[in-house]
């Protein structure tokens, strides 16, 4: 496939998803209505702060009342759409719809160079339609931008590996959008205990190489998120990431309901009954304080449920079958992740062969996934935030499959054309 070919061919892959999910979101919500409350409390938060940075007033609430209680960076993206378009919802799904579709391109840029343009091509395909990939752009959720910016800064750092001493602007870029990454949902920093443990499989010379190119990253992921700590600590009295939505999550995945109720063990939900009128009215660093202490009590009383609930969370996280009451929902998600599965495991064997650089990162986000979910809760939006990382190695397993098909049906078409031939006598018999 030519070069010009290719870069038709992929365009026109992002413009499909673009339409795929423009299309679902003008049939399911309406790209122009309001943010609807039933649709989730996170992108309340997100489009509320967002308007109000576009607006000139800061990172705060509806009350004027600073705020920490979510880290920064999706309501940050949005804010420059609003400062052109003002308060639009039209405007920010099509910004979001863009990041998903472009996400496409990203997903085939991290494959082409070692496993050719026709996987790079499959991998956007795969992304474009997969209904765990489009179905966020649904709603002001964190997850589109997320999942952009993991892949980017992906394709990014393996580049910058490839160049060896030459990359390290590519290394920096590379930290730049993990930087994002981390503001957008922080789950990425589960990744990095597993980056530091998969140096001890490379030689001494690339070791020490790989460990220059992640200080260049870490060094820019440090200059972006620290002035956000150095702000929670001056202007909340906590340096934090977010005050609220973590220990709240921690909490919600560790209490009465969810270490003893089958239903929801392994899962996320605090009953109203378990929320105190003296936790309602505190303040956001008193709030996170006393839903922290509430979840280790509850530990601490059920010790002897915590196998049983790492065991529940890891199910959550793989099993194609997401706890909904929408039917559309719950059998698109399961149909693709039970399509989908198996060939992101055979790709990921093949791009051990092939691409050992993007093989260790997709495993570290997939790891990093792994380590959030036995700390917090099991979920399939934990594993949908990484797809286009998924997709990518789908579409290498994909082919994979794909090419054995057509030896083994080669060879079985050879050997019954060679019985014919032996079969037949010859034309002077």
């Amino acid at each position: 496939m030519s070069l010009h070919t290719y870069r038709i061919a992929l365009s026109l892959i992002v413009l499909a998803a673009l339409g795929v999910r423009l299309t679902v979101i003008e049939r399911f919500v309406g790209l122009g209505a309001p943010i609807a409350h039933e649709d989730g409390l996170d992108q309340l938060d997100y489009e509320l702060l967002a308007w109000r940075l576009a607006d000139g007033r800061g990172y705060t609430l509806e009350d004027g009342q600073p705020t920490a209680r979510r880290t920064p960076g999706t309501p940050l993206l949005l804010a420059p759409v609003y400062a052109l378009c003002g308060r639009s919802p039209l405007a920010a799904r099509l910004w979001f719809a863009v990041l998903s579709a472009a996400t496409c391109a990203v997903a085939a840029w991290l494959v082409e160079r070692s496993c050719g343009r026709g996987t790079a091509l499959v991998a956007a395909a795969l992304l474009a339609v997969n209904p765990g990939a489009f179905y966020y752009t649904l709603h002001i959720w964190s997850e589109a931008p997320y999942g952009f910016f993991v892949a980017l800064g992906t394709l990014l750092s393996i580049e910058a590996w490839r160049r060896e001493g030459r990359g390290v602007g590519l290394a920096a870029l590379a930290g730049a959008c993990c930087g994002v990454a981390l503001l957008i949902r922080p789950q990425v920093v589960f990744c990095l205990p597993l980056v530091v443990l998969s140096l001890w499989w490379l030689p001494l010379a690339a070791r020490w190489r790989a460990v220059r190119q992640l200080a260049v990253q870490g060094a820019v992921v440090a200059a972006m998120v620290l002035p956000w700590v150095v702000r929670n600590a001056v202007v909340m009295g906590k340096p934090c990431l977010a005050t609220v939505v973590g220990p709240m999550t921690f909490w919600g995945a560790h209490n009465e309901v969810s270490l003893t109720d089958p239903q929801w063990r392994g899962r996320w939900d605090i009953p109203d009954h378990l929320v105190s009128d003296e936790l309602r009215q505190a303040d956001e660093i008193t709030k996170g304080e006393m839903a922290t202490d509430q979840a280790w009590a509850s530990l601490r009383t059920h010790a002897d449920q915590i196998p049983i609930l790492l065991a529940a969370k890891l199910y959550w996280l793989v099993t194609p079958f997401e706890p909904t009451t929408n039917r559309g929902v719950y059998w698109s998600f399961a149909l693709a992740w039970i399509v989908t599965g198996p060939l992101f495991v055979i790709g990921l064997r093949e791009l051990v062969r092939r691409d050992p650089a993007l093989a260790v990162q997709i495993l570290c986000h997939a790891g990093g996934v792994v380590l959030g979910t036995l700390l917090f809760y099991g979920a399939a939006r934990f594993r949908h935030a990484i797809e286009p990382l998924l997709m990518a190695s789908t579409a290498v397993g994909l082919v994979w499959c794909l090419e054995r098909i057509r030896q083994i049906t080669a060879a079985a078409l050879a050997r019954v054309g060679t019985r014919h031939r032996t079969s037949v006598p010859s034309a002077g018999r």
